[in-house]
């Protein structure tokens, strides 16, 4: 994994709105993106694994981390998914990473070849109504 310059800034009480529309502005446009409600932020908060990514004072992405996971991961300056990964992947302080990403975003899983991601399995949700 890279080295980064980038820092994680948990989220707080007074961001966490922020980071929920951040990250409810991204998923909206992946296929079957599961909205986050206040009720999920409060998890989240509780949880302690949800992170901005800075860099020089600027905003670089969101995220969720925690364990030897990554869940969740989204670049808000163009370019700056790299940076993002890097930062979240450093801060689980483990030798493996796991990282989830949609099998639909093809940009996202370049990103995590060129940073030595291997794919290990597919999981699909599937639900009936």
């Amino acid at each position: 994994m890279p080295e980064t310059d980038a820092a994680l800034w948990p989220v707080q009480e007074q961001t966490l709105e922020k980071w929920r529309e951040i990250y409810n502005d991204k998923v909206r446009r992946l296929p079957n993106g599961a909205w986050m409600t206040q009720a999920d932020g409060r998890k989240m908060l509780e949880k302690g694994d949800g992170y901005f990514v800075h860099r020089d004072g600027q905003l670089l992405g969101i995220g969720r981390a925690s364990g030897d996971r990554i869940d969740w991961v989204a670049s808000v300056t163009a370019g700056a998914g790299g940076g993002v990964v890097c930062a979240l992947a450093h801060a689980l302080w483990c030798d493996t990473v796991t990282l989830t990403v949609a099998s639909e975003n093809k940009k996202a899983l370049a990103l995590y070849d060129a940073l030595g991601f291997v794919k290990t399995k597919e999981i699909s949700k599937w639900y009936v109504v």
